[in-house]
């Protein structure tokens, strides 16, 4: 690993960003750069940061996905980063899932604190993957029992 590690921070617009940015809140990162989907308030919110736009997912057409999972896999052999952190929601997981596979990044998942007792899809698919896998409510260390509760951010 370099001696600053290159990050990516990946997830949706709303409240995903939200999390993610109170996630990071304090850090500094002197290499890291942003992995989303394009809509108003995020090209402001990125417009002085290195950032890339995916498709937004659909989970009913399968075309979006497979958009989204070509420009994650371009960013990613450009960028080559060493740890990827995210909040979700879908358009994330492919950069996710193709960052661990075929370039051996360690991922951090934080699971919304919108998911008390029941998670959405993403937390599913991103638990087998994650290096670190954070919850925000206790009750979700009964579905992911290897995550870490942190309480909500």
């Amino acid at each position: 690993m370099r001696k600053n590690p290159r990050v990516c921070l990946t997830c949706s617009a709303g409240g995903h960003l939200h999390e993610l940015l109170l996630a990071i809140e304090g850090l500094e990162f002197t290499d890291c750069y942003w992995v989303m989907y394009k809509s108003s308030h995020v090209k402001t919110f990125l417009a002085d940061k290195r950032h890339y736009f995916v498709k937004n997912t659909d989970p009913y057409k399968k075309r979006t996905w497979v958009v989204n999972a070509v420009k994650s896999l371009l960013i990613l052999i450009k960028e080559r980063p060493d740890v990827i952190i995210s909040t979700g929601a879908g358009i994330s997981f492919p950069t996710m899932w193709l960052g661990k596979k075929f370039f051996g990044c360690k991922i951090i998942f934080i699971s919304s604190a919108a998911d008390v007792d029941h998670p959405a899809r993403t937390p599913y698919h991103a638990y087998p993957i994650s290096d670190l896998f954070l919850v925000q409510w206790e009750e979700m260390l009964k579905i992911f029992p290897k995550g870490k509760y942190i309480g909500v951010l």
